[in-house]
């Protein structure tokens, strides 16, 4: 029997050539970009201009607007409210301290608060997340709670946070000032 011989190994910049004309641009793009290895190691880009025949996938049809993210400072606090936080005299009807919880706890723990508070009408509320001792930039549940205030299903509550007053924590911790209870 004899074998076949191996065929000869095709060349590098060949089969990238082909697999990227198989390759559509990104919206908005009229060209792509495309490495092609050369023979010294080092890539080169060129472009080369989009196929007019290449497929657009629509866009997905846009649901409900989801609410602004909260301000943060106090952007989102009256001018009164303001003056009274500044000065550590504005009554809060609310607290949580997520102290000692993983991220996915003081998420879930953040949720229902302030699902909670806002369904009792409740205005400002003392969000504890600590300073952080571990990082420089501060505690991972600090840096996470605006995040966090970012989902449509916390956003639509919260209309501003600050950092608190030193007697309520200081920046280890957050006033949040949630929307008025609508009448439906």
């Amino acid at each position: 029997m004899t074998k076949k011989p191996p065929s000869p190994p095709e060349d590098d910049a060949e089969i990238w050539r082909r697999v990227a004309k198989t390759v559509t641009p990104a919206r908005g793009r009229t060209t792509v970009a495309q490495d092609v290895p050369r023979s010294n190691g080092k890539k080169e880009t060129k472009t080369r201009k989009a196929s007019p025949s290449a497929p657009v996938k629509p866009r997905p049809a846009k649901t409900a607007a989801a609410p602004p993210a909260p301000k943060t400072g106090t952007a989102g606090f009256d001018r009164a409210t303001a003056g009274k936080l500044k000065k550590g005299k504005l009554p809060l009807e609310g607290r949580l301290d997520l102290h000692g919880m993983t991220q996915a706890q003081a998420q879930d723990a953040l949720t229902r608060f302030i699902a909670a508070s806002a369904r009792a009408g409740k205005r400002t509320v003392l969000v504890i997340t600590g300073k952080g001792r571990l990082s420089a930039q501060g505690g991972v549940l600090r840096r996470m709670l605006p995040l966090w205030l970012e989902d449509p299903a916390l956003a639509r509550h919260v209309v501003a946070l600050t950092p608190a007053a030193p007697k309520d924590g200081g920046t280890g911790a957050f006033y949040l000032r949630l929307r008025k209870k609508r009448d439906d």
